[in-house]
């Protein structure tokens, strides 16, 4: 058997990139993957200890986290923050919207209880690194420390692709974090479309009331695209659940193969 730690999120722009890279650049890891890589599709050896990422993989958690192979750790931010995020290869687009967001964090309600899954605030992350790491060594301790996180930046060596998502190698700080507030058009828009962000904000600690919503007053949305849908209709849902059972089925295939 081998341990396989995979990095999912609430949505895509929610820090996976960063964290993958400093996971494996400050732990002792055995195999990992340039950038993204889907939960069934990841091969090792016997003993290996495997790190990999891909943010909307939280779909598919709940119907593998009983796999003993498999530890989870789930990025959550807050979603206006998320929604207002361009890609570093397409700045002229949104890339993510409140419906996917809270479809992912959804799936990670499930299983929020789970030994084998953790849940990480990206705010907490990038404001206090060290503290991120110790909670995540706690609950996977047989992870090896290299580095401290907050030291990741002098030893990273940091695939092409994920230089593009992340813009550039520097250290770790909360400078994304508030962004939001800048862009308060896109959030206008994305409440007018979704529906009030308060109640989501409340329950993930990161609002106390509907106070916030008072900057939106007067504001113009912005409806501008997302990279991914505003609303997947029925076909498309029906598809995408299809190819989710046909994943996991491949999954539990090869587990019961290795096992």
């Amino acid at each position: 058997m081998f341990k396989h730690l995979h990095i999912v999120a609430c949505s895509p722009r929610s820090g996976t990139t960063l964290l993958h890279e400093v996971m494996v650049t400050c732990f002792k890891v055995d195999k990992h993957y340039d950038h993204e890589l889907r939960f069934n599709l990841v091969k090792a050896k016997a003993g290996q200890i495997v790190i990999t990422k891909r943010p909307k993989d939280t779909m598919y958690m709940p119907a593998v986290i009983d796999d003993p192979e498999l530890y989870v750790i789930y990025l959550l931010r807050d979603p206006r923050d998320v929604i207002v995020s361009r890609h570093g290869k397409d700045k002229g687009m949104y890339y993510s919207n409140i419906r996917l967001w809270r479809e992912l964090q959804s799936y990670a309600r499930e299983i929020a209880d789970h030994p084998r899954f953790l849940q990480i605030r990206y705010e907490d992350f990038v404001s206090r690194p060290d503290a991120a790491q110790e909670k995540i060594a706690t609950r996977f301790p047989w992870l090896q420390k290299l580095h401290d996180f907050s030291e990741y930046h002098k030893h990273a060596v940091v695939s092409e692709k994920s230089k593009l998502a992340m813009n550039e190698v520097r250290p770790i700080a909360p400078s994304s974090v508030g962004k939001w507030k800048t862009n308060l058009p896109r959030i206008k828009a994305q409440q007018l479309t979704h529906g009030s962000l308060t109640p989501d904000l409340i329950a993930c600690g990161y609002e106390t009331s509907a106070d916030w919503e008072k900057m939106l007053d007067g504001v113009e949305p912005d409806y501008s695209r997302s990279r991914y849908p505003e609303k997947v209709f029925f076909w498309s849902r029906l598809s995408q659940r299809i190819n989710a059972l046909r994943k996991v089925a491949s999954y539990r295939r090869t587990r019961r193969l290795r096992c």
